[in-house]
């Protein structure tokens, strides 16, 4: 997942990249220089939904850097179906959506299955200048889809999941959005997971001739996505490796190594957690001095209520460990918030301390 010095860095090597390159630096007024900056700033057309709040910010960096090129390759009268593809991008942005349209269906008359996907959500949503039409929207889908287009793929699996423009078809919701995650696109490995996990989207749950669900190929669909930097994905793996029926039950290792993932992208939940998991010595070597100190990262975002901070094993919260009670408490002792025993026991007045540390 980009971080926002990966972000800057990114910005800087770009501006590098137009002051030196060599096909900056020759022939810069030519309609094919402007259209080839265009395309190697913007990067690979993509219709579907980013990752990450960050790898949307990069992407939007990007083309930033690329609009002015991608624009003078417009003026010039390029054809090219990415240029043309961000020339609708970057309309839609503006909400220019009468050229947003036009741009897209150059784009995609000159054969970029994306632009279809891009002309499937004007449809499918009503976008602009368009009424709400699913079936003209699936028909764009199925263009884009049959041309390997994994957002299209995907979009078009929840279609005949729902039977919106297409008959409900939940074989075909499985092969498209397999293909999908096959080809990459997170979101379809994510939703996929969680079809074969749970059977989100199956009446009943589960389906025989379609193999749901299977949970070890769920397993595999949502580590896909979470390696990718979904964060869905992560949460439902540590989930996935906890102790749902008990304690002992799950896999210690692998739930600290995604319950940890979640936490340093910042969710206070997933920092509750992994205090829980510290102190229990799961997947990780005990330490009630860093459990106590994640209870606490936790409870000052002001997003986890104390009664939620510590997990259920086996349908209940177990007892503080002691030695983590106590290193809780003499945190907020330090803070000047509380000012009872070093006794490690959470009674009212450390609860009263706790309940003060978002102020």
């Amino acid at each position: 997942m980009p971080s926002r010095i990966a972000i800057q860095a990114l910005r800087t090597s770009l501006a590098l990249f137009l002051a030196s390159s060599p096909l900056a630096l020759s022939a810069q007024t030519t309609p094919e220089t402007a259209a080839a900056l265009c395309v190697e700033l913007a990067g690979q057309p993509d219709a579907g939904v980013p990752v990450s709040p960050e790898a949307q910010e990069a992407a939007q960096a990007a083309l930033a850097l690329a609009t002015p090129h991608c624009e003078e390759a417009l003026s010039g009268g390029s054809e090219d179906p990415v240029v043309l593809f961000y020339i609708g991008v970057i309309r839609q942005a503006e909400g220019e959506h009468d050229a947003a349209v036009a741009a897209f269906e150059a784009s995609a008359a000159g054969g970029l299955a994306a632009a279809n996907t891009k002309l499937g959500d004007y449809h499918l949503f009503g976008i602009g200048p368009l009424r709400r039409d699913a079936e003209e929207a699936a028909d764009y889908f199925e263009a884009a889809a049959e041309a390997g287009d994994a957002p299209a793929q995907m979009t078009l699996g929840l279609m005949h999941r729902l039977g919106a423009g297409v008959p409900r078809d939940l074989g075909r919701m499985v092969e498209l959005m397999r293909a999908a995650a096959d080809g990459g696109y997170h979101f379809a490995q994510y939703r996929i997971g969680q079809t074969f996990l749970t059977g989100e989207g199956i009446p009943g749950g589960e389906d025989a001739s379609l193999g749901i669900p299977d949970r070890e190929l769920a397993a595999r669909y949502l580590s896909m996505a979470a390696e990718q930097g979904n964060i869905e994905a992560v949460l439902e793996l540590a989930r996935y490796y906890g102790e749902l029926d008990g304690a002992g039950e799950g896999d210690p290792g692998q739930q600290f190594i995604w319950t940890e993932r979640a936490a340093e992208a910042g969710l206070p939940d997933a920092v509750a957690a992994l205090g829980f998991l510290y102190e229990r010595g799961r997947g990780v070597e005990a330490s009630a001095e860093q459990a106590a100190t994640l209870y606490v990262q936790a409870l000052e975002t002001g997003d986890v209520d104390f009664d939620d901070l510590r997990g259920r094993v086996g349908g209940y919260t177990p007892q503080w460990d002691r030695e983590t009670a106590i290193a809780f408490q003499l945190i907020l002792q330090e803070r000047g918030l509380y000012l009872g025993a070093i006794d490690g026991i959470i009674g009212p007045m450390s609860r009263a301390a706790a309940a003060a540390l978002d102020d």
